[in-house]
């Protein structure tokens, strides 16, 4: 980093946070070398809780590239990859690679294989992918090699990655029982839970909605529709079959995707079902809007997107330094007033 491009916070500020002086600060930033670890990790820890480094000069002159790898529905992977180019972009110093696979396509050994060729090209691997054997051979042998690798809106088992960023999914399904545990008003019946693939994030929900149905709605059964593979038409034709076998629930929870297909079968169906998904994006805008949703629990992905970078730029300048730390996002929850 060139000299004097630190403008916000000033060097002054920065060793009177880290309680260092001035030159110890400058030797850090500058990467010259004889300053003990422990004074280097001051100076890192500083920089952290002043909240740059997005503003430090850094991103203007050491541009960083990102492989982002996908596996999830249509619409999930339409709304990340449209973020992406909405804020990114037009940056020349963030450059994104990027792959996807549809849930029902996914292949673990392409997925897996992919990720480690990639792993050399670029400073950082972000994923949003079920977890597998082959994922987390992938996720050890590149984070073994050097290069970090984030877990985006879902988790992985593997303690190898650097971290993941995303929803406190538990919260998430203990709103989504709450909702339909009000909605059930104390009445005895079954809610519908529907899940797709082997992924972190739909298990953490579902964790979070079993344990308060359990815990304060045991008037409420749950009966599963299972493998919907993120694909509308798929979790149309299950949720129908059940509906046409005469299942009155008194709700539907969604943790995956294909809500338009829940939406369409309610409404072919002519009753009220009180339906909670995931994800705000374009159908389910459309759906709230139409009143053929009741909620959709949701996250601030932009802010997620960043803080991948953020990481990996980290990573990437001071890989001896404390790390950002950041912990799961609140879930935010949406309905046709507030969206």
């Amino acid at each position: 980093m060139r000299r004097g491009s630190w403008q916000n916070p000033s060097v002054l500020d920065i060793a009177n946070k880290a309680g260092v002086s001035t030159a110890t600060v400058d030797r850090v930033l500058n990467k010259r070398g004889g300053v003990s670890k422990v004074k280097v990790g001051l100076v890192h820890k500083a920089l952290v809780e002043l909240k740059e480094p997005e503003e430090v000069a850094l991103e203007k002159v050491s541009p960083i590239t990102v492989g982002l790898l996908v596996d999830s529905g249509t619409s999930f992977i339409e709304e990340l990859m449209g973020l992406v180019d909405q804020r990114y972009g037009d940056d020349p110093n963030v450059r994104f690679k990027r792959f996807s696979s549809h849930t029902k396509d996914f292949e673990p050994s392409v997925f897996s294989e992919r990720m480690i060729s990639w792993a050399s090209k670029y400073d950082g691997i972000i994923i949003a992918v079920r977890e597998h054997p082959a994922i987390t051979r992938a996720i050890e042998e590149i984070s073994e090699s050097g290069t970090p690798v984030i877990c985006l809106t879902t988790d992985q088992q593997s303690p190898k990655h650097l971290g993941y960023v995303g929803m406190d999914q538990i919260a998430a399904g203990l709103c989504a029982a709450q909702l339909l545990g009000k909605l059930s008003g104390g009445k005895a019946g079954e809610v519908f839970l529907a899940t797709s693939a082997h992924y972190h994030c739909q298990e953490g929900r579902e964790t979070g909605f079993r344990r308060l149905l359990r815990k304060d709605y045991p008037n409420i059964a749950i009966s599963e529709i299972i493998n919907s593979n993120d694909d509308a038409e798929t979790v149309y034709q299950l949720f129908k079959k059940r509906l046409d076998e005469g299942a009155r629930p008194l709700g539907i929870y969604n943790v995956a995707g294909g809500n338009t297909g829940i939406a369409k079968a309610i409404g072919e169906l002519g009753s009220p079902i009180a339906f909670v998904g995931h994800e705000l994006n374009e159908n389910s805008r459309k759906l709230l809007e139409n009143d053929q949703m009741d909620f959709v629990i949701t996250h601030d992905m932009e802010t997620e997107l960043k803080r991948c970078v953020k990481l990996i730029r980290w990573q990437r300048d001071f890989p001896d330094g404390i790390q950002p730390e950041y912990g799961a996002l609140p879930p935010v929850l949406k309905t046709r007033f507030n969206i």
